[in-house]
C-alpha cells in the first residue's frame, strides 16, 4: 500500500525520486521521505502530511546525491508522524519498505539488548538495525541483507541503501510487488511501474523471494535459493499520459471520462481471448468468485451473469473472510479472482488456497504481469489502463465488460446459449461504448442532486437483481470519498430491518431500471417515501416528483455497467461538493498489499 522508489545514476538523484513519489502517492499519503548518499554519509528528510510537505521541506534543506530511496507511506503500525515516516536508518543503512513485518517485536526486543535503539513505533525500523547488526558480524552488505530478511516474517518489499557500498542500491521482495528498471546509466526500483515511467527504458517484475543488487550499469538478481537468476526486462508501456489529468480537475473525473474508451478496448482485446477460453465451462460443478472491495461488487454482478446465462452455480466472498474459513471447494471446480492491481494481499493468499485445494485458477486483472497473474493457470486482462484515483471507477466497469464476455462464453460452453442468443448478449456489449458516453451527459443531474444530499448524515442505496450490488458499489463510493455513511441494500431487504433507519428527509438512491423488477421496486420506494425519505431515481425516465438522474433504457444484462455510471458521478460530485479530496481520500491506499 506503501509507494518505495530508488535511483541510482552517478550523479543526482532527487529529482527522480521526488518524481516517482508523485507517480505512486496513490498508494499512501500519510508522511513521505527521501534518504541519499553522499561523500560517505546517508542524508534524511521526512515530512508529515502528503508529498507536498516534503517537498517544501526540500526547498528549505535541499538533499541530492547519486543514489536514493524515497518512500510514502499509508501508516499500519504507528500513527502519522515524522518519526514513524520512512525512511528509517541506522548510520550505515537506510530502508524504505510496503508490507508488515509480523515479528517485529521479537526482532525489536532482541536488538535493543544488544544496546541498538529505536525512535519509532513502526515495524519497518527493525529492518536497518537488523542489517546494520549483521554487518557487524562480519557479514558484506549483500550477505547482511539476505541474512536479515530470513529472519523476517510477513510481507515486504525492501528498497536498501548501504552507506559502504555507494555504487549500488539493494531491493528484495516477498509477498509485496516490487519492480527494477534499467536506464542508459543508471537503475531503479519501485512498488509500481508507473514509478519509473519517465526513467527506466526496461523494466523487470521480481518474484518471490528475489533479492536484486542494482548498479548504474548492471543489475543482478537472486532467487529464494541465493541462485543467480534472469528476470525478463521488458520494453516500458507508454504510462506517462496516465499521470496527467488531462484538463479535469481531478484524476477520478478523468478516468469517468476515459469509461468509454477503455471499455471499447476491453471488449476487443478479448474477443479472441475468451473465445479460445482453455478452460471449458462445462466440466466446471462449481464457480467460486473471490475479491476484494469494489472488485466484489464486480464478483456479486457476476454471479447473476453465471447462474442465469450459463446455469453455473456461483458462490462469491471476500478475499480476506475466504482465506481464513476453509471453504469446502468442489473437485471440479474453478475459482476466479479478481484484482485491480493483482497484488492485493488477501486474494492472492485466497488463490493460493485454492490453488492447493485442485481448483482451476482463473484471474482478472488490469497488470499482466502481476502475482496473481503469474499464479494463474488462465488470466483475463482489464484494458482500463493505470488508475491513479483512489475510487475505482474504469477498472470496475472494464471488470464488469470482461466478466459479461466470460460469462456469454461459458453459457455456450455448458449448452444454455446457442449461437443466436450468445449473438444478440455480444451484439448489447459492443453498444456499451457509446452508451456510456452518453450517460457522461448525467453529469449536470448528478451535481444537482450532490448538493441535495451533501449534508445528509446517512444515505441509502437500494436496487433489485444485478442493481442490488451497484446499490452497494454506490454506497461504497460516496462513502469513500465524501465520508458520509451510505449503505446499499436489495430493496425486497427494507421491510427486513433497514427501513428502520428512514427519518424525515433521509435520502434514499433508488436504481429504477425498465426491467421485469421494475413495479416491485417502485412499491419499495413508496414504502420510503411514505416514511419521510428524500428519493432520487435512477433510470431511463423519472418518477413522480422525485429528484432524478437519467440513464438510457437498456437491456437487463447491460443494466450494471451503465449505472454504474450515475453512481461515480453523484459520488464525485457531492464529494467535490464538500471540499474533500477526492483523488487521495483519508485513510484509504489505492493498491491493498497488506492484510
Amino acid at each position: 500500500m506503501c509507494g518505495i522508489v530508488g535511483a541510482i545514476n552517478g550523479g543526482t538523484v532527487i529529482h527522480d525520486l521526488l518524481t516517482g513519489l508523485h507517480n505512486v502517492e496513490y498508494r499512501g499519503y500519510d508522511s513521505a521521505g527521501v534518504a541519499i548518499l553522499k561523500d560517505q554519509a546517508i542524508s534524511r528528510r521526512r515530512a508529515k502530511g502528503k508529498l507536498d510537505r516534503l517537498e517544501e521541506l526540500l526547498d528549505q534543506s535541499p538533499l541530492d546525491g547519486a543514489s536514493g530511496i524515497g518512500h510514502t507511506r499509508w501508516a499500519t503500525h504507528g500513527g502519522p508522524s515524522v518519526a514513524n515516516a520512512h525512511p528509517h536508518l541506522t548510520s550505515e543503512v537506510a530502508v524504505v519498505h510496503n508490507g508488515i513485518i509480523e515479528n517485529f517485536h521479537d526482532i525489536r526486543e532482541e536488538l535493543m539488548a544488544e544496546g541498538h535503539v529505536f525512535e519509532s513505533e513502526t515495524d519497518t525500523e527493525v529492518i536497518p538495525h537488523l542489517i546494520t547488526h549483521y554487518i557487524a558480524k562480519g557479514f558484506s552488505q549483500e550477505a547482511a541483507l539476505k541474512e536479515a530478511v530470513l529472519r523476517l516474517e510477513g510481507a515486504y518489499a525492501l528498497g536498501v541503501l548501504m552507506r559502504d557500498d555507494p555504487d549500488h542500491l539493494f531491493a528484495a521482495r516477498k509477498g509485496s510487488p516490487l519492480v527494477i528498471g534499467k536506464a542508459d546509466h543508471g537503475a531503479y526500483l519501485a512498488s509500481d511501474g508507473i514509478a519509473l515511467s519517465k526513467n527506466a527504458k526496461q523494466i523487470a517484475y521480481l518474484e518471490e523471494g528475489d533479492i536484486a543488487v542494482l548498479g548504474r550499469e548492471e543489475i543482478q538478481i537472486s532467487d529464494i535459493n541465493n541462485k543467480d537468476v534472469y528476470r525478463e526486462m521488458l520494453t516500458r508501456s507508454k504510462m506517462t499520459k496516465a499521470t496527467d489529468k488531462g484538463g479535469f480537475a481531478h484524476f477520478m473525473l478523468k478516468e469517468i471520462h476515459e469509461q468509454p474508451e477503455v471499455i471499447e478496448k476491453t471488449i476487443r482485446s478479448n474477443v479472441q481471448e475468451v473465445a479460445a477460453c482453455p478452460i471449458n465451462f462445462a466440466d466446471i460443478s462449481r464457480l467460486t468468485i473471490v475479491a476484494c472491495g469494489t472488485s466484489f461488487y464486480a464478483a456479486s454482478v457476476a454471479k447473476y451473469w453465471f447462474e442465469k446465462y450459463a446455469k453455473l452455480p456461483v458462490e462469491t466472498d471476500i478475499a480476506s473472510e475466504f482465506r481464513y474459513r476453509e471453504p469446502c471447494l468442489s473437485k471440479s471446480g474453478a475459482a476466479l479472482f479478481i484484482s485491480q492491481s493483482g497484488e492485493t494481499a488477501d486474494t492472492l493468499a485466497a488463490l493460493k488456497y485454492a490453488k492447493d485445494h485442485a481448483q482451476k485458477i482463473i484471474s482478472l486483472v488490469n497488470v499482466p504481469e502481476s502475482s496473481i497473474a503469474r499464479e494463474s493457470d488462465l488470466v483475463f486482462h482489464t484494458m482500463a489502463g493505470t488508475e491513479i484515483g483512489v475510487a475505482s471507477t474504469k477498472a470496475f466497469t472494464t471488470q464488469l465488460t470482461l466478466l459479461a464476455q466470460i460469462a456469454i462464453k461459458a453459457g455456450q460452453q455448458r449448452g444454455e446459449l446457442d449461437h443466436k442468443q450468445a449473438l444478440v448478449l455480444t451484439q448489447q456489449l459492443d453498444q456499451l461504448p457509446n452508451l456510456v458516453q452518453n450517460a457522461l451527459k448525467s453529469a449536470p443531474e448528478a451535481e444537482k442532486v450532490a448538493k441535495k444530499i451533501k449534508d445528509a448524515k446517512n444515505v441509502l442505496f437500494i436496487g433489485r437483481n444485478t442493481s442490488f450490488p451497484i446499490a452497494m458499489e454506490g454506497a461504497l463510493k460516496l462513502k469513500e470519498i465524501s465520508y458520509i455513511h451510505a449503505e446499499g441494500f436489495g430493496a425486497g431487504e427494507l421491510k427486513h430491518g433497514p427501513i428502520a433507519l428512514i427519518e424525515e428527509g433521509t435520502p434514499v438512491v433508488s436504481i429504477l431500471p425498465k426491467d421485469a423488477l421494475h413495479e416491485k421496486t417502485v412499491s419499495n420506494i413508496y414504502e420510503v417515501k411514505a416514511r419521510g425519505a428524500n428519493v432520487i431515481t435512477v433510470g431511463p425516465e423519472p418518477l413522480d416528483d422525485f429528484a432524478h438522474m437519467s440513464v438510457e433504457d437498456v437491456d437487463e444484462f447491460c443494466v450494471p455497467i451503465l449505472y454504474a455510471l450515475p453512481m461515480q458521478l453523484l459520488a464525485y460530485y457531492t464529494a467535490v461538493a464538500l471540499g474533500a479530496d477526492v483523488d487521495q481520500p483519508r485513510n484509504l491506499a489505492k493498491s491493498v498489499t497488506v492484510e
